[in-house]
C-alpha cells in the first residue's frame, strides 16, 4: 500500500489534517490516557487488486487517517519507504491496548485484508514530543528503530531495569527525536526514531552496550511523516 507514489498521495492527503484538528472541540475527543504504537503490516495472504480498486482503496485508507485525526484518537502516522513486510505506523491514544485494536482494525485496508495491526503498548513517550503537522504541509524523512529482546535477554535482568536504563541512554541523543520504552511484557522493548539516515541510526544503535551484549537487538528502517510533527528530519527524497 506504500509506495512511493503512494507516498505522493499521502502527503497532499495530510495537508488536510492541521486545519481539521484545529476545527475539533475539547467535548468531540475520546477519553483516552495512553500512547499505543500500531505496526501496520502486509499480510502474506493479502489480496491482489485491479489498478482501480487499489487506488480506490488507498483513498478509503487516507479518508479513515483523516477521520481518526480529526477526532483526536491518531496523533501520527506515516509510511515505511523500504520493501518489507512493513508497510507504516499509526500512535494512536487510547484507553487500552483493546481500544487501539478496534480503532486500528476499522481501517479499510485492514478489512479487505491488505493491512493487518499489530499493537503494541502502553508506549511510553513524552506527549510534548508530536506537534499538530505543519500548516503548509510536505513531509520528512527519518529513521525509526526497533529495539527487540537479543539471544541474551533474560527475566532477571529485565526485573532489574537493565534494558531501560542502556535505551534511556540514547534517548538523549541530539539525533532522536521521539523514543519511549514499552510497558507490556512483549518482544518489542523500545522504538527511537532518528532525525538520521539509516546507516548513520544504525551505527548510533550498535553503540547501546546492551545490544553489544546481545542482550537487546534492533532493526532500522526508513521512514516518513507529516513536516512539523517531529523535530526536523531528513529532506524527502522522491524517486
Amino acid at each position: 500500500m506504500w509506495s512511493i507514489s503512494r507516498v505522493q498521495i499521502f502527503l497532499l492527503s495530510l495537508l488536510a489534517v492541521a486545519p481539521v484538528l484545529a476545527q475539533t472541540s475539547p467535548s468531540e475527543k475520546p477519553v483516552v490516557s495512553h500512547y499505543f504504537l500500531v505496526l501496520l503490516k502486509r499480510p502474506a495472504n493479502a489480496p491482489q487488486l485491479s489498478k482501480e480498486a487499489g487506488e480506490q482503496l488507498q483513498n478509503e485508507h487516507m479518508a479513515n487517517i483523516r477521520k481518526m485525526y480529526s477526532e483526536g484518537k491518531l496523533v501520527m502516522a506515516g509510511p515505511f519507504t523500504d520493501d518489507t513486510t512493513l508497510r507504516g505506523i499509526f500512535v494512536l491514544k487510547a484507553s487500552s491496548g483493546k481500544q487501539a485494536q478496534d480503532w486500528a482494525d476499522v481501517d479499510p485496508a485492514i478489512k479487505a485484508g491488505r493491512l493487518m495491526a499489530e499493537i503494541h503498548g502502553p508506549w511510553v513517550i513524552e506527549s510534548d514530543m508530536i506537534k499538530p503537522a505543519a500548516s503548509e504541509g510536505g513531509m520528512e524523512q527519518y529513521t525509526l528503530v526497533m529495539f527487540r529482546r537479543g539471544e541474551k535477554w533474560s527475566k532477571d535482568s529485565e526485573k532489574d531495569n537493565q534494558p531501560r536504563a542502556s535505551i534511556d541512554k540514547l534517548f538523549t541523543r541530539k539525533e532522536v527525536v521521539l523514543a519511549g520504552a514499552f510497558q507490556d511484557d512483549d518482544d518489542l522493548r523500545a522504538i527511537l526514531i532518528y532525525s538520521v539516515s539509516v546507516d548513520q541510526a544504525t551505527k548510533l544503535a550498535q553503540e547501546a552496550p546492551l545490544v553489544k551484549t546481545h542482550f537487546l537487538a534492533f532493526e532500522a528502517h526508513p521512514w516518513i511523516t507529516a513536516k512539523g510533527e517531529l523535530a526536523p528530519g531528513q529532506a524527502l527524497q522522491m524517486n
